[in-house]
């Protein structure tokens, strides 16, 4: 099989620069792209979410007492802003496209 090779602009120039950048880019969304599925496969994903969303929950729930709402609040939002959320939401575009 003949492969055609794309060419490398010299370096140092600016398409060189912009050649780095999105090579650098894709190799770095190919290997989250691959963690994922490997994390899905071994069933870590689904733990996560579950152990997320349980945790969601219990805040969810102390939020409805006035006096600690503020604290549980930034509770959740410290939850979705972990790896785990990250995960999640990495998992939820490759649902919508």
């Amino acid at each position: 099989m003949n492969r055609d090779t794309i060419p490398v602009p010299e370096k140092g120039t600016y398409k060189w620069q912009l050649f780095s950048y999105w090579s650098d880019e894709f190799r770095q969304t190919h290997n989250d792209h691959s963690a994922y599925i490997a994390l899905n496969f071994a069933g870590a994903l689904d733990t996560c979410r579950s152990k997320l969303q349980n945790l969601i929950q219990h805040h969810r729930q102390q939020a409805s007492k006035p006096a600690a709402c503020e604290r549980h609040n930034r509770a959740i939002a410290r939850l979705q802003n972990t790896m785990t959320g990250a995960a999640m939401a990495f998992e939820s575009g490759f649902h919508q496209h």
